[in-house]
C-alpha cells in the first residue's frame, strides 16, 4: 500500500463518491490522481455553504440538551463550581420518591430511621428523632413561619415535631402507604402519598380538620403551594400535573398531561404570579412552564437528563435543577429565556434532594452517594435590589 496517498474522512451525501474516489496508483499515474483531488476539492467548496457548520444547526430554535461538551451562556456573575462544604450523610437513600432534605436556619435530613439537624453557624449535628425499625423516614419539611417540622415515613404516618418543646405534638395515620412529599400552608400540613391521595391537615384542630384530594391515579411525587397560598400544584407518577384550590379539593382547576414521565420537581415563580415550572423524569427530561391563570403551556425545554428536583430563586430570576440519569449534575437556568447559565458536577449518584438557604443565596444538595454538598449560587437580596434599581434608572441623554 502506498502510505502517501490521501483519503477523505467525511463525504457529504450530495457528492458522488464514485466520481472522485482516489485510486491507489503507482508512481507513473500519481500526477493524474493529484489533479483529480484538486477538482474534488473545488467541487466541495462550490457545493457546501462556507458559513454553515456541518455539525451545528444555526436556525434550530429548541434548546439543546445540556451535556458536557455544550458550552454555557456567558455568565453575568461568577459562580463557584466547587461546593464550599461537603458533609457525609450515611444511609441517605437513593430513592426518587423520597424528599429527605430541607433548610430553615437548621438543615434537616432524614437518614434511614433517624432525623438529624445540622447548624451551619456552629457546625453542630443533633439527632432529632429515631423511628422504630423497620420504619424509614421518607419526607421532611420545615414550617416556614413556626418552629415545627413535619416528618413523613414509609408506612404512611405524618408526625409534627415541635423544635422548642422537643417533642411530637401531632401524629396523622391516614395514609395507607408511604408519604413521599410534604408542604406547609400556614398551620396546615399537606402530604402526598403512594396511595395516590393528598391530605391537608390543620395542626390547630384537636381531631379531624382534614381535607382530602383524590385526583392522581398513581403515587403523588411532588407538592407545592403557590406563594399566595391559594393554589396547590401536585405532580404524580401518572405523568400528570394538577392545579387545585383549597375550596375545590375533588375538582382540579387544571390537569396538565404533556409530560411523559413522573413529575416530582415543581417550582412556583416568586417573580411572576401564577407561573409554574415542572420537571419530568427519565423518559421526559423536560422543564415545562405553565400559566396557571389560563392553563397555557408557555415553554418546554429539553434538559437532556432526568429532573429530580428544582428551586426558583427569589434573589434572582433563575432556576436551579438537580438531575439524575444520566448526568447527575446541577444546572442553573437564566430566565425568562431559560438559558443554561452554569453546570455543576460533583455528585456521583442522582441529585435527588435540594433545599434553599433562608437568605436565598445557597443551596444544599443530597444524593445516593451519601453526601450533602453546599453551593453558593445566588446573589444576596440586597445586591439584587441594587441591580434592579440601576436597571430602572436610565439617564436622559441629550
Amino acid at each position: 500500500m502506498n502510505r502517501s496517498s490521501s483519503y477523505d474522512r467525511l463525504v457529504p451525501s450530495r457528492i458522488s463518491r464514485e466520481s472522485y474516489q482516489l485510486l491507489m496508483t503507482d508512481q507513473k499515474t500519481r500526477q493524474s490522481s493529484e489533479k483529480k483531488q484538486k477538482n474534488y476539492d473545488n467541487l466541495l467548496k462550490s457545493q457546501l455553504n462556507p458559513t454553515t457548520s456541518l455539525i451545528s444547526y444555526q436556525n434550530k430554535k429548541t434548546y439543546k440538551p445540556y451535556i458536557h461538551d455544550v458550552p454555557d451562556v456567558q455568565e453575568t456573575r461568577r459562580i463557584n463550581k466547587i461546593p464550599y462544604k461537603i458533609l457525609d450523610a450515611p444511609n441517605l437513600r437513593d430513592d426518587f420518591y423520597f424528599s429527605l432534605i430541607d433548610w430553615n436556619n437548621l438543615v434537616v435530613v432524614g437518614l434511614g430511621e433517624a432525623v438529624y439537624t445540622w447548624n451551619p453557624k456552629t457546625n453542630d449535628t443533633y439527632k432529632l428523632l429515631y423511628l422504630e425499625q423497620p420504619t424509614l423516614v421518607s419526607a421532611v419539611k420545615w414550617c416556614p413561619r413556626y418552629d415545627y417540622l413535619a416528618i413523613g415515613d414509609d408506612s404512611g404516618t405524618v408526625r409534627i415535631f415541635d423544635i422548642v418543646k422537643s417533642k411530637i405534638i401531632k401524629q396523622y395515620d391516614n395514609h395507607t402507604q408511604r408519604v413521599g412529599c410534604l408542604d406547609w400552608n400556614q398551620f396546615q400540613i399537606t402530604s402526598g402519598s403512594r396511595d395516590s391521595s393528598i391530605l391537608v391537615s390543620d395542626i390547630r384542630c384537636a381531631a379531624g380538620g382534614q381535607i382530602q384530594y383524590q385526583s392522581h391515579k398513581q403515587e403523588v411525587c411532588g407538592l407545592q403551594w403557590s406563594p399566595c397560598d391559594k393554589l396547590l400544584a401536585s405532580g404524580g407518577n401518572d405523568n400528570q400535573v394538577m392545579i387545585s384550590s383549597m375550596h375545590m379539593p375533588q375538582n382540579p382547576i387544571y390537569t396538565f398531561k404533556q409530560h411523559t414521565a413522573a413529575v416530582k420537581a415543581l417550582a412556583w415563580s416568586p417573580h411572576h404570579i401564577n407561573q409554574l415550572c415542572t420537571g419530568g423524569g427519565t423518559s421526559d427530561k423536560s422543564m415545562k412552564f405553565w400559566n396557571t391563570s389560563t392553563g397555557e403551556l408557555m415553554n418546554s425545554v429539553d434538559t437532556g437528563s432526568q429532573i429530580c428536583t428544582m428551586k426558583w430563586s427569589a434573589n434572582s430570576n433563575e432556576i436551579v435543577t438537580g438531575h439524575g440519569f444520566s448526568l447527575n449534575q446541577i444546572a442553573i437556568w437564566k430566565m425568562p429565556n431559560c438559558e443554561r447559565l452554569s453546570t455543576l458536577s460533583g455528585h456521583s449518584y442522582r441529585v435527588l434532594y435540594m433545599a434553599l438557604s433562608p437568605d436565598g443565596e445557597n443551596i444544599v444538595t443530597g444524593s445516593g452517594d451519601e453526601t450533602l454538598r453546599f453551593w453558593k449560587l445566588f446573589p444576596s437580596r440586597k445586591d439584587n435590589i441594587q441591580i434592579s434599581q440601576s436597571q430602572l434608572i436610565q439617564p436622559n441623554l441629550r
